[in-house]
Parts: C-alpha cells; structure tokens; sequence
C-alpha cells in the first residue's frame, strides 16, 4: 500500500534523505563508523555544523550581524530561553496571539516576569486591521507566531509590521518560503516540520539582541554562540539530519522554487474546498490561510469520522486534525509532493 504521509510533525523526510541518512548510519564517510557515532567535538562534526549555519545564511539571506546557534528543548524551551536572555524585553513588548502557540508562549513570559505583557488578540481581522492595532501600539517588540498549526493561520508579510522588531516563532514554516529580515531581532524554529527530525532548535539571533545576564551555564545564550552550540553536547544526529535536509533544499532549486511548489501545493487544495463549499467548512479567511497547514472540516460531521478511518485505511496518514479542535488538518512541509496532494484530493472526492 502506498503511504501519504501528511504528519504534522515529526513530518515526512524526503526520500532521497531517507536513503542517504540510512547509509550514513551504517558508515560515515568511509570514516569506518556511523553517523551516530561522531564526536561533537569532532572536526568531523564541526565541519558539518559549518556547513549547516552556512545553508541557512545562503538559503535564507540571513544577514551578517546574525549569529546562528543551535539548542534543544524546542519552541517552548524559548519561552524561558528568550526572557532570561531579555530582561528587559517585558517593559518594550507585545504579543499577537494569533493561535494556539502563541498563546502558550505569552501564558510562559507572563509566569516568566510575573507581570503581563501587552497583547493583541487576533480576531480575523482584515490584514490592514491587523497591522492598524499593532501600530497604534508604543512597544518596540512585537512577538508572533508565524504559522500556527492547529488553527491553520499564517503571517508571512513581516515587513508590514515595518514599525515593530519581530521575535518570530517559525517552528512550522522556516525555510518554507523567502522573507526579508530588515525588522527581525529573534527567530526560533524547531526542525521537525521542514528541517528534519526533533531535537534541535534553530535559533537566530540579531547581534546586540541578547543581553548579558547573570545566567545558569545552560540558559546563557552567550556560551552557545561563542562555543559555536557545542558549550554542551548538542543533538548531533538531529543537527547531521538537518544538513542532509538543506543540502536537498539547495538541490531542488532553493528557497524560491520551495516556495513557488508550496503556494501551488497548497493553493491547489484550496481552490478544490472552496468549489465544494457546500461540503466544507473553513474558518481562517483567506489572507491568513496557512500554506503549511491547511484545516477544515466536513459540513456533515459523520463524514469526517469516516474520511479519517478511510484515510488511513488508504495509506494517508496524518489527517486528523489537533484534538482540541478536531475537523482534517493537512500539512503541507516541504517534502510533500503535489502528487500527494493529488492523490488527497482524489481521495476527497469520494466523500463529496
């Protein structure tokens, strides 16, 4: 049977990283030993800690006065990671809350600095709506979510928040798709979504952002970039994985034609639903539909429970959307194929 995996996370690897990685953990290079088995301390391993910060500065025109370092703990270490790095960020910040995540973050820096930040909540209102209430705001720093996944809302135009320092959460849609930098402090991503297997957190970091603190060795976010994230010892097999996965972004024609595939990919799905109008429901108005996470739900909430049994009857996995909101949630990563999509939309069409 052939399998559709539409996960939304730890999401699909694309094939021929599959296969390299499967060799590479038999032996490393000719080297005589595995992958799994190299030194962090290494030059083994440094070299493929270059090769990975220099991927993404390339692949994501990530500017000079940036530096990249790499943690674990995922996006909600960051909710910790951030405030104590940032003592002072609670007295020049606001959070748009545009979901799920993001709320959870705010609910963290709130325990964090026991005080409340400012917040804007998203209410599905126009994009200029949106960029009206966070102007009339004072706050230097404006903390987002960019993809929400169980919501299915994305922000990708940062530069229309042009008065505001972002601090993005891009745990789902890093290196999805071209963005410009010219207003961005902070961005943390895990890369499970887009980059490969759990376990590393990217982070990027505008020099002068993080401020000196009297920290735990750990915390300290100055350890890890200046021992180049090897103060510890990091995820190595989780960071090898994440350059196989660039070096195929690289190959497929970069960060542009990854993103042209994802807008038509997901476009494709969309213009199928909103045909069948009539038989789905979607919620998130069509300017913050996210590309990599596309949710909806039968009108006729028997057919959702039966299109999921038969979804992974049929090899497509994946499908059921978050359990605290239910409904079909299709993520669209990087490594999902238009044929996939297809054979998705085939496979609605037995429902409607």
């Amino acid at each position: 049977m052939k399998v559709n995996n539409f996960s939304a996370g730890p999401s699909k690897i694309p094939d021929s990283v599959v296969n390299q990685v499967s060799k590479d953990i038999l032996e490393y290079q000719n080297l005589g030993y595995s992958v799994l088995e190299i030194s962090h301390r290494s030059k083994v391993f440094e070299e493929i800690l270059s090769k990975v910060k220099a991927h993404l500065y390339e692949l994501l025109k990530i500017p000079d006065n940036f530096d990249i370092f790499f943690l674990q703990g995922g996006a909600t270490f960051q909710n910790t990671f951030i405030p104590a790095n940032k003592p002072t960020l609670i007295d020049n910040l606001i959070f748009l809350i545009s979901g799920t995540w993001g709320k959870k973050t705010f609910q963290d820096f709130e325990k964090y600095y026991n005080q409340n930040p400012f917040s804007i909540p998203f209410n599905h209102e126009t994009y200029d709506e949106l960029i009206t209430n966070v102007y009339k705001s004072d706050e230097k720093y404006l903390y987002i979510t960019s993809n929400e996944t169980i919501e299915g809302i994305q922000i990708r135009n940062f530069n229309n928040f042009d008065n505001k320092e972002l601090i993005i959460d891009m745990s789902s849609d890093i290196c999805s798709y071209v963005f410009d930098w010219k207003n961005i402090s902070y961005v943390y991503a895990g890369a499970q979504k887009n980059l490969g297997i759990p376990g590393v957190t990217i982070c990027i970091s505008k020099e002068g952002f993080l401020e000196k603190s009297n920290l735990t060795s750990y915390i300290d976010a100055h350890n890890h970039i200046d021992k180049n994230s090897a103060f510890n010892t990091p995820p190595t097999f989780s960071i090898y994985v994440m350059l196989k996965v660039l070096e195929w972004i690289a190959d497929s024609g970069g960060l542009e034609k990854i993103q042209l595939d994802n807008s038509i990919k997901a476009e494709t799905l969309y213009k199928f639903l909103d045909e069948n109008s009539e038989k789905f429901n979607l919620s998130v108005p069509k300017e913050f539909r996210s590309y990599s996470n596309i949710v909806f739900d039968f009108k006729d909430s028997k057919l959702t429970s039966n299109f999921l049994q038969s979804s992974v009857n049929k090899g497509f996995l994946g499908l059921n959307g978050h359990r605290s909101i239910g409904g079909v949630r299709v993520s669209n990563y990087n490594s999902i194929s238009i044929e996939m999509v297809e054979d998705l939309i085939t496979h609605l069409k037995g429902f409607i």
